[in-house]
């Protein structure tokens, strides 16, 4: 899928695309390398390599953290000295809940919205990449397509899924679920999306899914209340292709690495000061148990 994107977004030239295979170990340049899913975005994954002098490294890239990848056998199967870890939301603030509830509550939610006012058109926010399982969850509970535009279409198609292949429409006006760029999700830009829908629409409902609009005042999913501004409503939901700050100690604690290297937010001193503190009370932990 990574490749398929690469080709296409980034019209790199197929001779210098090589897909590797998933949980098939390669070698490259003498180094061997196993490719695990990372439970991010589609094609995403993890890279673990075996270094010619016997060191085992886990590079987890963009990742979210699942009690499902501790039974990995490639992971089972070895003991990793260095972790690349993802620390994107490396600081206890980030307690979001677990990404299937997320889904759960933004498609009941819709559907009981939809059930009130049958011409409520449904839009979702996105990434280049990311966020499908949320508008994918929206088109499936009320049995409708989903809108994209050409480009996000064409991107849809690199992603090999028959499931999403059968749901994706550019033509918006046959999709009740509608998915625009994360950025375009203001009151005044829906506004005048929706105006352009006048004839089947007379309300619209648009979900934010991003971990960044989770905070203390959000306990559980029930505690989300929508930002209203007449006839528009935005829900900020805490949906993250990202491992909360606990789905990322539990998976350090399992793995139990002996040296561990964060990957985002290392820009200024004192905030590789507090992983680095995170990273030592998780691992004294595990040892305390043991």
């Amino acid at each position: 899928i990574t490749g398929n994107l690469v080709k296409s977004k980034l019209r790199v030239a197929e001779q210098y695309v090589h897909i590797l295979p998933m949980n098939t170990e390669v070698n490259v340049e003498g180094v061997r390398v196993i490719l695990l899913d990372a439970n991010h975005c589609p094609g995403a994954a993890m890279l673990l390599f075996f270094l010619p002098d016997g060191q085992t490294v886990l590079h987890t890239g963009d990742f979210r953290a699942d009690p499902s990848m501790e039974t990995y056998p490639e992971l089972l199967g070895c003991r990793v000295q260095t972790l690349y870890l993802d620390t994107t939301y490396c600081s206890p603030e980030y307690t979001f809940p677990r990404q299937q509830e997320v889904i759960n509550f933004t498609a009941s939610t819709a559907f009981e919205l939809v059930t009130l006012n049958p011409r409520t058109l449904l839009v979702c926010g996105s990434y280049s990449v990311g966020k499908e399982k949320v508008f994918l969850a929206l088109a499936e509970v009320l049995g409708s397509k989903v809108g994209l535009s050409r480009d996000k279409y064409n991107t849809m198609c690199c992603l090999e899924s028959q499931q999403i292949k059968e749901r994706i429409t550019t033509d918006w006006k046959a999709a009740q679920v509608h998915v625009l760029p994360m950025m375009q999700l203001s009151f005044k830009n829906l506004k005048s999306h929706l105006a352009r829908f006048s004839a089947q629409y007379d309300r619209l409902v648009a979900f934010k899914p991003t971990g960044w609009t989770f905070s203390e005042q959000v306990q559980s999913v029930e505690d989300i209340e929508p930002q209203i501004s007449g006839n528009i409503s935005i829900y900020g939901i805490p949906y993250s292709e990202h491992s909360s700050f606990l789905e990322m100690k539990r998976f350090v604690q399992w793995l139990k690495p002996l040296k561990i290297i964060p990957t985002v937010n290392v820009g200024s001193w004192s905030s590789r000061k507090a992983m680095e503190r995170c990273f030592s009370d998780w691992l004294s932990e595990t040892r305390a148990k043991l």
